[in-house]
C-alpha cells in the first residue's frame, strides 16, 4: 500500500541514519555568544534584516535541543569566520517566536534555511554542520550560480574534480533560461559555461549538456528550450547510470516517481564486478528505470521491505508509486543474463509482482470480514455492496481502542438482513499485506461505496459506533441507517420468545 512504501522509506531512512549518522553530544549552548557575529533575530527584525543581506543563513532552534547544543559552537565560529565575507548568520529562538517559525513550516530543530533577500522564498541548508563544512557550502552559495570556464584544461579539471552531475551551457551569448534554472538548482547541479572554441566545436554551439560520474560523453539537450523541458531532462539525466544509495543520495532518488531498481551487494569487490554489466542495462532503460547499488552489510534489512529474503547478491524493481516490488526469484542463480532477462521482462510489462499477503481464511471467525493482499481488490470492488475498511496494525493502540467498536459496528450490519445484504465492514492488517491504496496512518477507514469504487472515501470523523453508522448511512451508496436496526442481542431475545411461544403452541 502507498503508506508502506513510506514505511519503506522511513525504514530505509532510519537504517542510514543508524549508520551514517552517530547522534551529536554535548552540554555546549544552544545560544551563540553574546560577542560572536551570530545576529539574533526576533520576529519583529527577521523580514528587515533579511531584505538588507543578500545571503544569510538561518538557524531555526530551541535552547534546550541536544542537536542545537551541538551545533551551538560551530555555527558561532563559522560566522566569525563569514563576517568580512558579508555573508551573516542568524538564529531564531523559537520558543520565543512561535509564529515565525510556523510560518517558515519549522518541525523540527534545529532547522537551517539559505535567505537571498527575501524572506519569503527560503532554500533549505543542504551542507554539513562542522564549522568548516559551514563556511564551504555558504562562500560556494555566494559565488554565482554558473561558472564560466575558458580553458580546455581548467574545463578538464573541473569534470574531473567536480562530483555529482554538471549542467554545461556552450553558447557565446547570454542564456536566460539556462541562467534562471541555475540559479534556482546550485544546490543540486553544478553548473558551467563556456565559450572556448575547441570546446563549442566538440560539443556544438548553444548546447545544454549533462555530465554524469561514470560516463565519458554528455548527454545532449535537444529539446525546446523552456524551463519544464529542461527541469525534466536534467532530473531525468543528472542521476548516474549505475548510482548508489547512501546517506547522501537516497533522498534523491526516493523523491522520483521513476522505479528503482536495487541491486545489493556484498563487498565493494562484488559491487565493481558488476558494475559494467549494469550499467549497459541502465543505459538500455535510461529515464524508465533508474539502477542503485546498495551495501548489504550495512543495508541488508532493507530487502525485507521490498518482499525479499536477507539473501545476497539480489536484484528487485520498486515501484515507490504503487509500491509494487519485482524481484528476480531467489531460488534462481542470480547472473548478468537473469538480470537483463528480467529487466526486458519488466519493461514488457510481463513481470509479476511480488505481493506480500497472508492467506485468504477459509473460515471468517468474526463478525468483521479480514481482508488479506491476495483478495483485497475483490472484496472492495463488490458491486453490490458498500465496503467499509479498517487498515490496522496490531502495534496500533489507536486501532486497538477502535477494536470493540468495529466488531460491534460489523455485528450490527451482519445481524440485520438489509444491512448484511448490502454493507460489508472488513479489515486488513497493512503490516502483513500489500495493497494500493493510499494511506497515510494507522487505523486508516475507506469507504468502497457501491456503483463508485473508483472513488473511495477516508472516514476523517469520530471513531464512536454512532459516527461510523453516519458515516456509512451518508458516503454509502445505499443510505443504509444501521441506527434503525435492532441490536443484536435483542435480536436474539426475540428469536427465544419466538422459538418459546412455539413451543408453548404444540
Amino acid at each position: 500500500m502507498k503508506f508502506l512504501t513510506g514505511l519503506s522509506l522511513k525504514s530505509l531512512t532510519t537504517l542510514l541514519a543508524a549508520v551514517s549518522v552517530g547522534l551529536a553530544a554535548g552540554d555546549e549552548a544552544a545560544i551563540a555568544p553574546a560577542d560572536s557575529a551570530v545576529v539574533k533575530l526576533t520576529a519583529d527584525k527577521f523580514a528587515s534584516f533579511i531584505s538588507e543581506n543578500p545571503l544569510v543563513l538561518a538557524e531555526f532552534f530551541a535552547p534546550w535541543c541536544g542537536h542545537c547544543k551541538a551545533l551551538g559552537p560551530n555555527f558561532a565560529q563559522a560566522a566569525d569566520e563569514l563576517e568580512p565575507k558579508n555573508i551573516k548568520l542568524a538564529q531564531v529562538d523559537c520558543t520565543e517566536n512561535q509564529d515565525l517559525c510556523q510560518e517558515h513550516g519549522i518541525r523540527g530543530y534545529p532547522t537551517l534555511k539559505v535567505f537571498r533577500g527575501s524572506a519569503s522564498d527560503p532554500a533549505d541548508y543542504e551542507g554539513p554542520r562542522s564549522a568548516a563544512g559551514i563556511v564551504n557550502y555558504m562562500i560556494k552559495q555566494s559565488l554565482p550560480a554558473v561558472s564560466v570556464i575558458d580553458a580546455v584544461a581548467d574545463f578538464d579539471k573541473f569534470l574531473e574534480e567536480t562530483s555529482g552531475a554538471i549542467v554545461v551551457e556552450t553558447g557565446v551569448k547570454d542564456n536566460a533560461t539556462f541562467s534562471e534554472y541555475a540559479n534556482a538548482h546550485r544546490d543540486d547541479y553544478s553548473f558551467v559555461q563556456t565559450t572556448n572554441a575547441e570546446l563549442v566545436k566538440q560539443y556544438g554551439e548553444d548546447k545544454i549538456l549533462v555530465f554524469i560520474e561514470g560516463s565519458d560523453e554528455p548527454v545532449v539537450f535537444d529539446e525546446e528550450l523552456t524551463l519544464e523541458n529542461l527541469d525534466a531532462f536534467v532530473a531525468r539525466e543528472s542521476f548516474p547510470y549505475f548510482g548508489e544509495i547512501d546517506g547522501s543520495t537516497y533522498q534523491k532518488y526516493s523523491q522520483q516517481s521513476t522505479p528503482l531498481a536495487y541491486f545489493f551487494y556484498n563487498t565493494a569487490e562484488e559491487r565493481a564486478q558488476w558494475a559494467p554489466a549494469l550499467t549497459e542495462i541502465a543505459k538500455k532503460h535510461r529515464g524508465d528505470i533508474n539502477f542503485v547499488g546498495i551495501d548489504a552489510s550495512s543495508f541488508g534489512r532493507h530487502a525485507e521491505n521490498l518482499n525479499m529474503k536477507q539473501e545476497f547478491p539480489l536484484f528487485v524493481i520498486h515501484e515507490t508509486a504503487s509500491n509494487k516490488k519485482f524481484g528476480v526469484p531467489q531460488d534462481i542463480e542470480l547472473t548478468e543474463k537473469a538480470i537483463e532477462e528480467f529487466v526486458e521482462k519488466y519493461a514488457a510489462g510481463e513481470a509479476e509482482a511480488i505481493v506480500k499477503s497472508e492467506e485468504v481464511p477459509e473460515v471468517q471467525e468474526q463478525a468483521v470480514f479480514k481482508i488479506v493482499g491476495k483478495n483485497h481488490d475483490e472484496v472492495v470492488n463488490d458491486e453490490t455492496k458498500d465496503v467499509l475498511v479498517k487498515y490496522y496494525a496490531p502495534w496500533c493502540g489507536h486501532c486497538k481502542r477502535l477494536a470493540p467498536i468495529y466488531e460491534e459496528l460489523a455485528e450490527l450490519y451482519a445481524s440485520d438482513a438489509e444491512g448484511a445484504e448490502k454493507v460489508l465492514i472488513a479489515n486488513l492488517d497493512g503490516t502483513l499485506n500489500d495493497v494500493d491504496v493510499e494511506i497515510t496512518g494507522y487505523p486508516t477507514l475507506v469507504l468502497y461505496p457501491a456503483g463508485d469504487k473508483s472513488n473511495p472515501i477516508v472516514h476523517k470523523g469520530g471513531r464512536d459506533l454512532p459516527s461510523l453508522i453516519e458515516f456509512i448511512k451518508e458516503k454509502g451508496s445505499f443510505g443504509v441507517d444501521a441506527s434503525e436496526f435492532a441490536p443484536p442481542e435483542k435480536k436474539e431475545e426475540e428469536k427465544e420468545e419466538k422459538k418459546k411461544e412455539e413451543r408453548d403452541e404444540l
